[in-house]
């Protein structure tokens, strides 16, 4: 019995998860792991050995001030913990973003598999939205797993408001990085230079009363990042409104990738 006319014309794109999965990690995920994992062993590793040494030697004055042995040592790893996470937390997020959205669109366009892929009646915002929300799961699992290993090497880290601001802040990245991937060729370049260019003018200009001062929401508050992060390091409240308005800039991103995918020709380079 033939299928029907409606299943026969439009293929598929769930068959197609396990692939870009692969794809995920071992050409993106297995790099996020090995450049986070030795960006932090070479914030770690030196200082390590006297971290230790600080922690079993601590002075009768710390013990008193913070009410026990148990509460001195929490309160020095917490220290070393804030100023570690506070230093790693932007760089992994950027990269892991950056890995994971180059050259989504523009590699297929630009090598012109997407010849092979839409042979069939396939919907490249299905299969390209798709592959988004694959990556940002295979990200968060990485990024997971490097904090596991190490809350079991030096002090636990995993934490809700952790996974909060690396997925909500990949979004930020990955949905800009997607859109610039859907629309033009040098997408991890454009990326990079959209990220200096909205750290720079908001810094510069942020605080400006000039109507043209309004210009910037075009580009998300990067200057801001680094409040987020050192709340997750000191184990403080995060800025929601802050967090969810960068959130809402890359889904908007997002969505205009996927919009431009709709009626793009993936054929022009």
């Amino acid at each position: 019995m033939s299928a029907p006319s409606g299943e026969r014309g439009r293929a598929q794109v769930g068959p197609y998860g396990l692939w870009q999965l692969r794809d995920y990690v071992m050409d993106r995920g297995l790099p996020t792991a090995i450049v986070a994992g030795l960006f932090g062993y070479l914030n770690v590793g030196p200082s390590l050995p006297r971290l230790r040494a600080s922690v079993a030697n601590i002075s009768p004055e710390q013990i008193a001030r913070w009410g026990g042995a148990a509460q001195a040592e929490a309160a020095l790893m917490s220290d070393y913990n804030a100023i570690f996470l506070g230093s790693f937390l932007g760089v992994v997020v950027f990269l892991g973003a950056l890995f994971a959205m180059n050259g989504i669109v523009a590699n297929d366009r630009k090598l012109g598999y997407y010849r092979f892929l839409f042979a069939k009646p396939l919907s490249p915002v299905r299969y390209y939205g798709q592959a988004f929300f694959i990556h940002w799961v295979g990200y968060l699992a990485v990024v997971s797993a490097l904090a596991a290993v190490y809350g079991v090497v030096v002090w636990p880290m995993l934490s809700l408001p952790l996974v909060y601001v690396l997925a909500l802040m990949f979004l930020l990245y990955g949905g800009i990085a997607f859109a610039l991937s859907a629309a033009a060729r040098w997408d991890w370049l454009s990326l990079v230079t959209i990220t200096v260019l909205a750290t720079y003018v908001w810094g510069r200009y942020g605080a400006s009363t000039s109507p043209m001062a309004k210009l910037l929401y075009l580009l998300p508050p990067l200057h801001r990042t680094a409040e987020l992060y050192g709340a997750v390091a000191r184990g403080v409240p995060l800025d929601w409104p802050l967090l969810l308005w960068f959130a809402g800039y890359g889904a908007a991103c997002l969505a205009i990738g996927l919009v431009v995918l709709r009626y793009r020709r993936l054929a022009i380079v």
